[in-house]
């Protein structure tokens, strides 16, 4: 049996509620705020510089700012970051969490639901697969029109409502601290074809073509961001040569972006010609 939320009305009873978190170690809480379903969110460490060193090494050598990494700010930058970013993306016409209430270490922001479009794309038949993974795409496009950014767009990330449609979550970096917005947004494409990609395995050839269709909708210098940033990445198809005994989940979704990426990249090298 999932434990009832923790019902909180006022500052003193987030705070009381903060302090058990602290307590137990915990960052994040599901709770009620005022009868509405909400989450309470702690600050926590920046994470070590090193873990994004090699990363962005790559990035250079691969001559590609998209793929450059960033890392998440940690305590009172951190939830001020998030907090900046909601208020922006909300403003701008867009479904995310709405922040209902934050201070320096906290920040308290409402509940989308639980169902993620990885869900929906996972468990669906294969024609509804299609319309799930256009969904996706169409929401991105939309926060791009609105001059804005996601950072972590993978499908887990991506929370759908029958009554109002997809909703975004997890703004915990800002890749606009480290890049421009035109590679901002190339980013957001790459981990949605990563998180999707592995759905359509056997037919990445079709999901392909829906790319080409949903980038014809971006500005003209992001598409060909995108279509670089394959191009650069399509070598990872390669793993597939690696023993089975390596072939983990995260190693197989790796594998089939670079497939992905592959045939993208000859497709558009064929009507370039």
């Amino acid at each position: 049996m999932t434990p009832a939320r923790p019902q909180l009305g006022s500052r003193a009873e987030i705070d009381a509620e903060v302090a058990a978190l602290i307590q137990s170690g915990r960052h994040i809480q599901p709770v009620q705020w005022q009868g509405r379903p909400a989450w309470l969110k702690l600050s926590v460490s920046q994470p070590p510089a090193w873990r994004y060193q090699l990363l962005a090494g790559m990035a250079r050598l691969l001559h590609q700012p998209a793929l450059q990494p960033v890392r998440p700010q940690g305590g009172v930058a951190g939830i001020r970051n998030e907090a900046q970013r909601l208020t922006a993306l909300a403003a701008a016409g867009l479904r995310v969490p709405q922040l209902l209430a934050h201070d320096d270490h906290w920040l308290l922001v409402s509940d989308l639901g639980h169902t993620t479009l990885e869900s929906l794309i996972r468990h669906a038949d294969i024609e509804v697969k299609w319309a799930h993974w256009q969904f996706g795409a169409d929401y991105i496009h939309q926060v791009h029109q609105a001059g804005q950014y996601l950072s972590q767009a993978f499908a887990r990330n991506l929370v759908w409502s029958s009554e109002h449609g997809l909703g975004a979550i997890d703004f915990e970096d800002d890749p606009a601290s480290v890049m421009s917005l035109e590679h901002a947004q190339v980013r957001d494409w790459l981990p949605y074809f990563f998180s999707t990609a592995h759905f359509f395995k056997d037919s990445l050839l079709e999901l392909g073509r829906e790319i080409d269709s949903v980038l014809v909708q971006e500005t003209a210098s992001v598409r060909e961001g995108v279509y670089v940033a394959l191009r650069r990445v399509r070598w990872l198809r390669a793993l597939r040569w690696l023993p089975r005994s390596m072939q983990r989940r995260d190693v197989l979704k790796t594998q089939c972006l670079g497939e992905l990426a592959s045939l993208c990249s000859r497709r558009a090298a064929s009507e370039q010609t």
